[in-house]
């Protein structure tokens, strides 16, 4: 076929009907439609006796519709027919008035070179169809969340501006705006909300309320004073401050500690003022009691003294003295954690003093007010 294909293309087109199969160029005409009629007779007579001429008319037809148009793409407004099938008409004759090798060379090319664009120019038409095809997202803007009013709405139950941020408590239980917290101190904040109210520390059971201490020296209704601190309350030093009310024309004062069997523990020099600090540390987890005793003119007068209760308070534990020593330094922003801990602590002038900062920043709080009044009540 190579042989009677590339010596027919020097022959005449009169003389080529009369071999054995269709030369390339009467098969490119025939495809084409530009024979005469004898010869389009003659050839269509040769193709119905000839299936391999057959076969190559089929495939050149083939090949034409699928290069063609890709030869006349050039991404500007259609050409016109004439157009499309001239620069057909040059590529077949380009590759037909060669030498064997270079037309096998070109040919080949030119089949790599189709099929690349054919290949691409696929792609293309499904990417154009997927983004026909696919709908655009339609963006809903972003609405930054407003702080809800403390009772609006009737699945808020509470809410509180703490160090900042917002505490709340929804209808269905559920606590925002502690998220950093542990679970334990979570639920803590949460049952305050709740409950709207303090339950009194274990802590400070057994211990006498101050008030209660209002002592005479003597029989003489004259001569009394009383001690101040600490009474009745849980201390996180281990070396709490003493402090007494003076006692007229008291010379000197004396402070005498004892544990819970009475036994004396420490006791001060001598002292002017009314105010004492035990040099070293006393135990932690334990009550203590203590007193002051007082000389004047020559005689000593003992606060508080029976039948009034003995004046006692408690140095809280080693463990949760150190738990509350890494609350305030982790949760120091939080006036209502850390006043709900001090609190549970019975440590009664630390939580008071968060609570009152909590309620300057919730002045319409009732919640702030209630916590706030429930500490107070605590020493009473």
């Amino acid at each position: 076929m190579a042989s009677d294909t590339l010596g027919a293309a020097a022959e005449a087109r009169s003389a080529s009907l009369t071999l054995t199969h269709l030369i390339f160029e009467q098969t490119a005409d025939y495809v084409e439609g530009n024979l005469s009629d004898e010869e389009l007779r003659a050839i269509k007579d040769h193709l119905t006796g000839c299936e391999m001429c057959g076969a190559a008319v089929n495939d050149l037809r083939a090949f034409r519709n699928q290069v063609a148009p890709e030869l006349g793409r050039e991404y500007q407004p259609a050409t016109v027919r004439a157009l499309v099938e001239s620069r057909w008409r040059r590529f077949v004759t380009s590759i037909t008035h060669r030498s064997p090798a270079l037309v096998f060379g070109s040919a080949l090319t030119a089949l790599v070179l189709i099929v690349a664009g054919w290949l691409i120019w696929q792609g293309k038409r499904q990417k154009e169809t997927i983004t026909e095809t696919t709908p655009t997202p339609t963006v809903t803007p972003i609405v930054s969340p407003t702080r809800p009013e403390e009772g609006a709405g009737e699945k808020l139950l509470a809410q509180l501006n703490d160090g900042g941020g917002l505490v709340a408590l929804d209808g269905e239980g559920k606590l925002s705006g502690v998220d950093y917290l542990p679970p334990s101190h979570q639920q803590m904040v949460k049952e305050a909300l709740t409950n709207r109210r303090l339950e009194k520390s274990p802590l400070l059971a057994a211990l006498p309320r101050p008030g209660s201490l209002v002592i005479r020296g003597s029989d003489n209704q004259s001569d009394r004073f009383s001690v101040i601190e600490p009474v009745g309350k849980v201390t996180l030093s281990d070396r709490p401050a003493f402090r007494w009310t003076r006692l007229e024309g008291a010379t000197s004062y004396v402070v005498e500690i004892y544990d819970d069997a009475f036994t004396l523990i420490s006791s001060s020099a001598s002292l002017a003022g009314n105010t004492w600090t035990p040099p070293k540390p006393l135990k932690r987890g334990v009550v203590f009691s203590w007193q002051v005793k007082a000389t004047k003119d020559g005689q000593d007068f003992i606060t508080p003294r029976l039948p009034a209760p003995q004046a006692k308070f408690r140095i809280l534990d080693q463990v949760r003295a150190n738990e509350l020593t890494r609350s305030r330094r982790d949760y120091a922003s939080s006036h209502l954690t850390l006043a709900l801990l001090y609190a549970d602590a019975g440590l009664l002038d630390e939580a008071e003093r968060e609570l009152r900062t909590l309620q300057k920043a919730n002045p319409d709080s009732d919640i702030a007010r209630r916590l706030l009044s429930d500490v107070r009540n605590m020493r009473r």
